[in-house]
């Protein structure tokens, strides 16, 4: 054999086997998911200032969260009292209206609204272990992860929520002024 035809060989050994060591790169996820609403409970609403940190900006408005077992519901409000944001989830999907123009991620936000407040049973059927995501949750703090990844980390003191998206690198805080549940 001719020293280049093994010269050849050699490189694309070589070649193919540096090909099986590297990993395809895996999609990101999309985003979070949006939990169903969950049955038989009580409608709950609550009142809630939000503060969205990303690159060191600073959005603040307040949300009226509703929970029912139909559908959820937020509208964001400025500062100044006008409405700016509406978002619904229910059997039908996802809508947004946005009034102001102003870039939020709306949908992961209402889904970490869902991953803090609803029950860790609900959680874990909306984030199952098949497809990659783990749960780990107490009542003080409430962990996602994706691919063993850490997404989302959630401190929760008192009425006070404090949520790290580490996927989109921003961060949440929550101050719930008012809460109140009806009855069904």
């Amino acid at each position: 054999m001719s020293i280049l035809v093994r010269v050849l060989l050699l490189c694309s050994v070589i070649i193919l086997a540096g090909c099986s060591t590297f990993r395809a790169v895996e999609k990101p996820i999309d985003g979070l998911i949006l939990l169903s609403p969950v049955a038989d409970t009580a409608t709950r609403v609550l009142k809630q200032k939000v503060t969205l940190e990303k690159y060191a900006q600073t959005k603040q408005f307040l949300a009226v969260t509703r929970f029912s077992a139909q559908e959820t519901k937020l509208v964001a409000l400025l500062p100044t009292g006008q409405v700016f944001l509406y978002l619904l989830y229910d059997q039908h999907g996802f809508e947004e209206k946005n009034e102001a123009g102003i870039a939020l991620p709306s949908k992961d936000i209402l889904a970490m609204i869902q991953f803090t407040f609803w029950p860790e049973s609900a959680i874990k059927l909306g984030y199952p272990r098949s497809l990659g995501w783990r749960i780990e949750a107490t009542p003080k703090k409430r962990n996602l992860y994706y691919k063993n990844a850490l997404l989302l980390e959630v401190k929760i003191n008192d009425e006070n929520v404090f949520i790290t998206h580490h996927g989109d690198n921003y961060n949440v805080d929550i101050h719930t002024f008012d809460q109140e549940v009806l009855p069904l």
